[in-house]
């Protein structure tokens, strides 16, 4: 598939994470990745409202592996302290200086992008409440983001995770209400599958700031997202419409089923021979 070249597909560390960084980054390019996205789960690049680990060890890995991180993925769900909606107010300039050392740590690294989503809203509060600090929060972060040559891009969530941000809708006004030019968007295939809306959807509503993705198999009625091969997408038929649009970003492998967990490779070497295959045959 013209453009869609094996190096634009990064796996994410969520499903290594009983394994050590190194395990992870040697097993990924034994299989033939060449870029990654980095999860920062403490045991494998911790990130905190003090600072973040030296980066040289996550340099040398990288050098001696030969891949690059294409993106951060910061902990920020329920029930982690860190959201973009936090509200005790003196979690918010902690939750803002652990946001700003993602984006710190993501310019050591020469990383474009952080992920990001909403945060989340108490079920005790109105939604606009919450709506009115995550706005404020992102707006702040793409401003000091935008200095280091890091764009943020945002995400949907399943309702399960947030009130804020679940659909397509939700994340234009979410864009408008930021006004920043450094906001953008990531497209998981999963996640807007279960709302029920089309990707076309999402390009014809973004274009080009439409420019991150989690790109997963799926199956109805499993929430996790899953390995290549082990749900009921084509990947080939996905992959047209990016090419379809002349999308320029990549694709992160964000597989978080704990079925993985004892051997990752596996799920990653399988992936990649399925990719493979649906590159090749368009």
């Amino acid at each position: 598939m013209e453009g869609m070249d094996m190096s634009r597909f990064a796996p994410m560390n969520h499903v290594y994470r009983f394994f050590e960084l190194e395990d992870y980054v040697k097993s990924v390019a034994g299989l033939g990745y060449e870029s990654i996205d980095l999860w920062t789960c403490g045991a494998h690049f911790l990130v905190d409202d003090h600072g973040y680990e030296d980066v040289g060890f996550v340099k040398g890995l990288l050098k001696k592996y030969h891949v690059n991180v294409v993106s951060i993925t910061p902990e920020q769900s329920c029930p982690k302290p860190y959201s973009m909606a936090v509200k005790k107010k003196e979690l918010r300039q902690k939750a803002r200086n652990y946001f700003q050392n993602v984006v710190l740590a993501a310019h050591e690294l020469e990383c474009p992008v952080v992920s990001i989503n909403s945060g989340w809203q108490f079920y005790s509060e109105t939604r606009q409440e919450a709506w009115k600090r995550s706005v404020e929060m992102v707006g702040d972060l793409c401003h000091f983001a935008e200095a280091y040559g890091v764009r943020l891009s945002m995400e949907t969530l399943s309702r399960q995770s947030t009130l804020l941000v679940n659909r397509l809708g939700d994340l234009k006004r979410m864009m408008d209400d930021v006004a920043s030019a450094n906001f953008s968007v990531t497209v998981d295939i999963h996640t807007i599958h279960n709302a029920g809306e089309s990707l076309q959807d999402y390009f014809d509503t973004f274009g080009s700031r439409l420019n991150h993705c989690h790109f997963m198999d799926y199956r109805d009625g499993v929430r996790a997202h899953l390995a290549w091969g082990d749900g009921q997408e084509d990947p080939g038929k996905v992959l047209q419409v990016f090419r379809r649009n002349g999308y320029a970003g990549n694709f992160v492998l964000e597989f978080t089923d704990a079925k993985y967990f004892p051997e990752p490779g596996k799920a990653y070497g399988q992936t990649m021979r399925i990719l493979k295959t649906a590159c090749a045959g368009d």
